[in-house]
């Protein structure tokens, strides 16, 4: 009996020894998918991305260019409304845009970058303590306080309210002023005029903030070449008792404006008063050019989210390159990766490999002992 036992042993120890350095490469194999998938996830997609960039270094190089970097709706994660995993999503949702920007920002090399509102998710219901947070996250991200790029950044729905009617309160108006500058204000450069402004959809013209743009433009209207109105939400969509007001007083001839998450570009005739579409969703070049001595025509441009949790299938910054030359604005969009479709990888990836361990540990020593011993039986 002792030696049947000492050759049923020495057969399982030889047995397990075939099959330990097996069970020690399984453990290698998900080890290698795992890099693999995150070097596809963090750093191919990105670059890859970039690389499909269209090249704007011709019309960029020329003196006579200012280069703009709009961005739009970031819309940074709170801190109430996202549950026990809030902590997750807010790091992944930030890290993100963490990426994202430097990218095109190192790849324009802007004069200007401006925000076109929406810059926090839940700036409504936050505290002067949360709102503090946020704000520390957004300089951490952007880089706000990096004094040699100049910022313009003008609040949305999301930041001071104008949604709905009713649920505007001057005290959070006051609160982003202390934080990001007067959200009425006109910026003048070379041959660009910005005025910033606030008018949500319940606002109008004449009765609204009127004595208070008037007074920063001096009571005159705008006379730069790009004589460019900043505004989270759509002014040439209005009425034409708002528009028509609006534009004689000011002068615009082009509207930057954020809200929608798409992108989109239309013109509006004053003389006919008649709004046309010119772009919808995609450019139907790399680089699309408005020519702006035809002085009857606005434009307005609503830029895509930056932020992949907005939902939208197209997602970047866009590039606006202002000639003063030939009094063209140039526009690209630099989009950036489909995240999503990076976290169904890791999902998959997850999933796969949960199955993998759980198969393979069906062949522990346990059950080698098992199976060797009823194979004796047999």
């Amino acid at each position: 009996m002792t030696r049947l036992n000492r050759s049923s042993k020495y057969r399982f120890d030889f047995f397990y020894s075939k099959f330990k350095p097996w069970n020690s490469r399984r453990c290698q194999v998900l080890i290698i998918i795992g890099i693999l998938v995150v070097f596809i996830n963090e750093v191919l997609f990105y670059q890859w991305t970039s690389l499909n960039w269209p090249n704007i270094e011709e019309i960029a190089k020329k003196p006579s260019v200012e280069k703009l970097l709009l961005v739009a709706d970031p819309q940074l994660i709170g801190e109430k409304d996202e549950g026990i995993l809030g902590f997750i999503t807010r790091r992944e949702a930030d890290r993100y845009l963490a990426k994202t920007f430097p990218q095109a920002n190192a790849y324009v090399k802007p004069d200007w970058i401006i925000f076109l509102g929406d810059i926090f998710d839940e700036g409504l219901s936050a505290s002067d303590d949360e709102f503090k947070r946020y704000f520390n996250r957004f300089n951490s991200i952007f880089d706000y306080k990096n004094h040699e790029q100049r910022y313009i950044i003008i609040p949305g729905d999301n930041d001071v309210g104008g949604e709905y009617h009713g649920d505007e309160q001057p005290i959070l108006r006051q609160r982003f002023r202390n934080y990001f500058g007067r959200i009425i204000a006109l910026y003048h450069q070379n041959d660009i005029q910005f005025l910033k402004l606030d008018m949500d959809m319940f606002d109008s013209f004449a009765e609204g903030k009127h004595d208070a743009i008037m007074e920063q433009m001096q009571n005159r209207p705008m006379t730069a070449n790009f004589r460019i109105v900043l505004n989270h939400w759509p002014i040439l969509t209005r009425t034409a008792r708002f528009i028509k007001p609006f534009i004689n007083e000011l002068e615009p001839n082009i509207i930057l404006k954020g809200d929608s998450h798409h992108l989109s570009i239309i013109s509006y005739d004053r003389i006919n008063m008649i709004t046309k579409v010119l772009v919808k969703e995609h450019l139907s070049q790399s680089i699309f050019s408005l020519d702006l001595n035809q002085k009857n025509f606005i434009y307005e441009i609503s830029v895509p989210t930056c932020s992949y949790r907005m939902g939208v299938e197209r997602i970047g910054y866009v590039v606006l390159l202002l000639d003063s030359e030939s009094k063209t604005a140039h526009l690209t969009i630099l989009s950036t990766p489909r995240r999503y479709l990076a976290l169904y990888l890791y999902l998959i990836y997850a999933i796969l490999g949960l199955i993998f361990v759980i198969v393979t540990s069906l062949f522990s020593r346990r059950n080698l002992i098992r199976l060797f011993m009823l194979s004796r039986l047999v």
